[in-house]
């Protein structure tokens, strides 16, 4: 009866109760052991396993105020509904709390590295604009992990990706994910990424951030940080500009110049405590797996929805690779849109440059082109990057008239777009330059009226 009696009272308050600030559990003795008799209530401060059999172990305090573990046989909890990532917490983080606190300071200083890094990252344009990527990434977060954490206050879990080719995942204390759109567009599948997103909410749910935040040289370290960002940012923000005076649709993003590959450093990283190590790494992958194998169902698009889904991210990584000369890489990623038909008008102006780039034989050249007049077909806006492919493609095939109706063509767009006040001087140099030496004497009647430019 009293047993009944004390479930029922017990039954009604929630799983977790916060007494002085601390996260603890509420359970009855099943078996006598020290000085708790059958149906006695205990507080368990703590969880975790029996590293020679396995079993489950309670840290219970005395009245003594001294801490021991016992084990799952002589206690029952009440309540005992935890979810997966709450019994993770309570067996690798509880007894620590207790003893230490929440260590406040530390956390803010953690939140504070978080919206740093955040700005930081959206100020040098590092930061993908994708709201369907995002929301398709944030259902599968919540999916994973549905509650608040477990933190000194409430906190949920956010996301940024990053657009680099670097193959990087981390998060923040605070439950700030940080993905780039090269590691997404080398995943196959949403198991894959699943997988992912499990082992960055594991660092968090672990505290690992925490853990390895120095705090002696907490000062120093954000200075060493954010100075060093701005003198990048100054040179990066000189690079691209050079880079997009006179290129129309590069995707010429900051990563070509070495921002992220900054931002995706060690010392970065080390700095903010996501420098796991690697036991970090091999228990958070340990957890992530055991709850991908405990939880099938948060997979729910079959590998072509899920190619569907992270179409944009593989683009823009194509895009990038290419531009940092891996041509390989590129095709091979512009090739996977293309064959699950999924590619865009730039995707088949991409695999274009790349074939001009990788081979001058006949059957890539006209593989080249080709691939232009799909890209032709399929833009639903003027895309005057493939009059100029064209113009290269047709040369190289020797059909030259082709060539400058080609390039005749992009002088025209670029002519409207220095109307509209775009910088394309540099661009329109180029182009008249190249009619001037191919049209001959008629270049002059057909140019003049901008061959000066401002």
């Amino acid at each position: 009866m009293k047993r009944h009696l004390l479930l029922l009272v017990f039954i009604l308050v929630a799983n977790f109760s916060f007494s002085q600030s601390k996260v603890t559990l509420k359970g009855y003795v099943i078996r006598p052991f020290g000085e708790y008799a059958v149906g006695d209530t205990v507080t368990v401060w703590g969880t975790r396993k029996n590293i020679n059999t396995g079993a489950v172990q309670y840290y219970i305090r005395s009245s003594f105020g001294e801490y021991r573990y016992f084990n799952e046989d002589r206690i029952s909890l009440l309540g005992n509904d935890l979810d997966f990532w709450e019994k993770v917490w309570m067996e690798n983080r509880a007894e620590t709390i207790n003893k230490k606190g929440w260590e406040r300071g530390l956390r803010q200083e953690l939140i504070e590295d978080a919206m740093d890094y955040y700005s930081q990252a959206l100020a040098n344009n590092m930061v993908l604009q994708d709201d369907m990527l995002y929301d398709y990434i944030y259902q599968l977060i919540y999916s994973i992990h549905p509650l608040s954490m477990l933190k000194d206050r409430t906190s949920d879990f956010s996301l940024v990706i990053l657009n680099s080719t670097e193959h990087i995942a981390f998060s923040f204390d605070n439950g700030m994910i940080v993905l780039t759109t090269g590691l997404i567009a080398s995943t196959d599948s949403e198991n894959e990424l699943n997988l992912i997103l499990a082992q960055c909410i594991a660092h968090a749910v672990l505290e690992h951030n925490l853990v390895n935040l120095n705090e002696v040289v907490r000062a120093e370290r954000r200075a060493r940080i954010w100075g060093t960002v701005a003198t990048l940012a100054a040179a990066t923000a000189m690079a691209v500009d050079e880079v997009n005076n006179g290129v129309l649709h590069d995707y010429s993003l900051a990563t070509d110049f070495g921002m992220s590959v900054y931002f995706l450093s060690s010392q970065v990283l080390d700095n903010l405590g996501a420098g796991y190590s690697s036991e970090q790494q091999l228990m958070a992958k340990r957890i992530a797996s055991q709850f991908m194998d405990e939880h099938p169902q948060v997979n729910f698009l079959d590998d072509q929805q899920y190619l569907n889904t992270i179409a944009s991210a593989i683009s823009i990584t194509a895009w990038q690779e290419y531009h940092l000369k891996n041509y390989s890489y590129a095709q091979l990623l512009a090739l996977k849109l293309a064959d699950a038909r999924l590619a865009s008008d730039i995707d088949y102006l991409l695999l274009s440059r790349i074939q001009r780039r990788k081979s001058n034989e006949m059957e890539s050249n006209q593989l080249a082109l080709d691939y232009l007049h799909i890209a032709r077909k399929m833009a639903l806006d003027p895309l005057p990057e493939l009059d100029k492919e064209e113009g290269l493609v047709y040369a190289r095939l020797q059909q030259h008239e082709k060539s400058k109706a080609a390039y005749l063509k992009y002088r025209d767009s670029l002519l409207e777009m220095k109307e509209q006040g775009k910088n394309v001087d540099a661009e329109l140099r180029m182009i008249n330059q190249y009619l001037q030496r191919n049209l001959g004497q008629d270049a002059a009647a057909m140019l003049k009226p901008t061959l000066d430019l401002d």
